[in-house]
């Protein structure tokens, strides 16, 4: 027996549940009831898209499958899905909560990549500056605080020494501390060594006739020296006068 929610009327449109090949017709076809022939039992129409029927024949309801172009609101699968959508909320909102999860999976999966991404960059960074501060090290000695350290000690020392020749040893030691600022891949080395030579010279005749001249001289030299190692400058003490 056909249940009332899927009893067939007049002007109704089916489609085939079986081949019927000996009248050209593929499960499937969609066709119109157009006459009630006997009980269950309907003449179909299947027509082409310009209207021209291709095929008129008596079917049973059993071999017919009733179509829907709207809602079935007696159909007991509408009220589930009803169910569904009040559950869940509106179809196309669930499906969107799902690309809203996905994207915030993605979101997440991005941020731990990220996250890796930034820690590898930071560790980079951190290896090219240990070898770039072991490299420094290595050609300079000393970083540039204790560069100026150094010639301030120097500034210091030759305030021992006589007024006129203190003026000539500061302009050498000015020279020396402009290039010390820089970095030490953009000092300028011939000019470095000239001046620390002449300090150096200094403390071997500058002090000739000063009290205390000995200790001042090797105070000195000293210092020149130490400074020359600290920015790659080779200096060998001058003979003995």
């Amino acid at each position: 027996m056909v249940s009332t929610l899927t009893q067939f009327q007049l002007l109704d449109v089916v489609a085939l549940k079986q081949d019927l090949p000996q009248h050209h017709l593929a499960a499937g076809q969609v066709g119109t009831l157009v006459e009630l022939l006997a009980s269950d039992v309907y003449e179909v129409e299947f027509s082409d898209d310009a209207g021209q029927t291709y095929a008129l024949l008596p079917l049973h309801t059993d071999q017919l499958l009733k179509l829907y172009y709207s809602p079935n609101f007696g159909s007991p699968s509408f009220t589930a899905m009803e169910n569904t959508i009040h559950q869940y909320g509106q179809g196309d909102n669930v499906a969107g909560d799902k690309v809203a999860g996905d994207q915030v999976a993605g979101n997440k999966v991005g941020t731990q990549i990220s996250g890796s991404n930034i820690g590898n960059v930071v560790n980079e960074a951190k290896d090219n500056a240990q070898v770039t501060a072991a490299n420094l090290t290595q050609t300079t000695g000393a970083s540039t605080a204790e560069l100026l350290q150094l010639i301030a000690s120097l500034r210091q020392t030759i305030t021992q020494l006589p007024p006129e020749v203190q003026a000539d040893l500061v302009i050498e030691i000015d020279d020396v501390e402009e290039e010390a600022k820089k970095p030490a891949d953009q000092r300028n080395q011939p000019r470095l060594k000239k001046r620390l030579k002449a300090l150096l010279a200094a403390a071997s005749t500058a002090v000739v006739g000063l009290t205390g001249g000995l200790e001042v001289a090797n105070n000195l030299a000293d210092q020149v020296i130490e400074l020359g190692d600290k920015v790659g400058v080779e200096l060998q003490l001058p003979p003995a006068p």
